[in-house]
């Protein structure tokens, strides 16, 4: 199987899947081109956003979206900003203060009692997920369910939408004095324009008004307005997953508490606590919601009548270690997972009574260059038949062939490695010599298209800023 796989050399580019195989381009005058060229590829714009962001305009040139309910910030006199900062200090000080006296009793009371009294595992949680989101100029995009538009959060909390039909930005950015420390989004399905931000607070609702353009020569626009939905004891959000039919909104604390929100009236219910969520996410059907947390353990909820199970995790990895990563297969019977600096790709079935099994393990050694790699993310093709996987320490990406459950005999694994994918050199509109000093950059998100007809189509973003995608050109099972 080894020798199938081959690296694209330092030279190629990665720009699409046709017939099967990932076509990789040199230059301009490359005869693979013919070969895109015949399949009727698609050429798709190369977008870059900007690592220094003073202010919105640097990238629009043009009006923000003000919030209607909020003052805008040059009304807040100079006395309220005062005691705004000094209560900020006084909260700062008396954090550090908490951490210090954590740290010199971790040491002496049991672990368990330790993590259930003081919030070092949290702070350090959040201080990680922080560092990660200004290492990079953006690291979070998110797909409209049925248009083909998404949402880039740059690391200065400031919402931009890219509307890929015209290939344009939209003029009007998200932006609100709330909206703080972004950790996670996600559009609403079936329900609408409406985007929700998880923030170190609470979670920004925004519901946008897309505007139909009077000429062929204007630009697309919207109108947007804000909720903001909190419940003390619950900030710190790092995941939050809408049902798949936007009946309620399930958001996940380091704090230590899951709340499944009925976003129409703007209240939640508590579904636990004194659990320190990494991440959540819903089976496709809304079957399931499947939660992992700081300490290790896996837990998954039916959601007839909320009962839930503990998947046992002994035969997969040795020590305690979050979900860092999942994304379920399109039938909603199995999620393929990696844990925190995990190498290898498990495969957890989950039946309808809440049994479960771990199918073979993916350690991927016999592929090249990708052996002992760290896995960063996960991401699923709406068909169920692409699965993509990002990496920590290295630029390149492996596409596999996926399958569900019922589509193989018990004890088989799911996947099968399609290719090496190799994305753009190094590009940084402020210092044009990184091109040279610099790596190729790494992917910092990868996302599937949920509307594209002619297979599946990943979006790329690079720690420099880049965006790019690529198209799988294939006609799913079944269609």
């Amino acid at each position: 199987m080894a020798t199938q796989i081959q690296t694209p050399n330092p030279a190629e580019v990665t720009v699409a899947e046709i017939d099967g195989r990932l076509l990789q381009l040199k230059k301009a005058s490359d005869p693979n081109i013919e070969v895109y060229v015949r399949a009727e590829g698609v050429l798709f714009p190369q977008l870059q956003i900007p690592n220094n962001l003073k202010s919105p305009e640097t990238l629009h040139q043009s009006r923000r979206v003000i919030v209607q309910n909020l003052p805008p910030r040059n009304v807040l006199s100079k006395t309220a900003q005062k005691i705004k900062d000094f209560v900020d200090c006084q909260f700062k000080c008396a954090r550090v203060i908490i951490g210090d006296f954590a740290r010199i009793f971790t040491d002496i009371l049991p672990n368990f009692l330790s993590n259930s009294i003081f919030d070092v595992d949290t702070i350090h949680h959040m201080q990680l997920l922080h560092n990660i989101k200004n290492q990079y100029p953006s690291k979070i995009l998110v797909w409209h369910p049925y248009i083909s538009l998404f949402a880039v959060a740059h690391n200065v909390d400031v919402i931009f939408l890219y509307d890929l039909r015209v290939e344009a930005w939209f003029p009007e950015v998200l932006e609100t004095t709330l909206q703080k420390e972004i950790t996670c989004m996600a559009w609403k399905p079936l329900g609408g324009n409406i985007l929700a931000v998880g923030c170190q607070r609470g979670i920004c609702l925004w519901e946008l008004t897309f505007n139909q353009k009077k000429s062929s020569g204007e630009s697309s626009s919207f109108n947007a307005w804000m909720r903001y939905l909190n419940c003390p004891g619950h900030e710190n959000i790092v995941s939050l997953a809408w049902h798949p039919h936007g009946y309620s909104l399930a958001t996940g604390s380091s704090d230590g508490s899951i709340i499944l929100w009925n976003t129409s009236f703007g209240n939640g219910a508590v579904l636990t606590t004194r659990r320190k969520v990494a991440f959540l996410s819903w089976s496709p059907v809304g079957e399931f919601l499947f939660s992992s947390f700081l300490d290790g353990r896996i837990e998954v909820y039916e959601t007839q009548r909320w009962t839930s199970k503990v998947i046992n995790t002994s035969s997969q990895i040795s020590s305690r270690r979050p979900v860092q990563t999942a994304c379920w297969t399109a039938d909603g019977r199995a999620l393929f997972l990696s844990f925190c600096e995990d190498q290898c790709i498990r495969c957890l079935s989950i039946s309808p009574n809440l049994d479960s099994e771990w199918f073979p393990k993916e350690d991927m050694s016999y592929i090249p260059n990708c052996a002992g790699r760290t896995i960063e993310q996960l991401a699923v093709d709406p068909t169920g038949e692409r699965l993509a996987v990002c990496f920590k320490d290295t630029a390149l990406l492996v596409i596999f062939h996926a399958k569900r459950p019922t589509q193989v005999s018990r004890g088989s694994s799911l996947l099968s490695a399609q290719g090496i994918v190799r994305g753009p050199s190094w590009n940084d509109p402020s210092d044009p010599g990184a091109v040279v000093t610099r790596t190729d950059p790494k992917a910092v998100s990868i996302n599937f298209a949920h509307q594209f007809t002619r297979g599946a189509l990943l979006s790329l973003m690079w720690e420099d800023g880049q965006i790019s995608f690529l198209p799988f050109l294939f006609r799913p099972i079944g269609k």
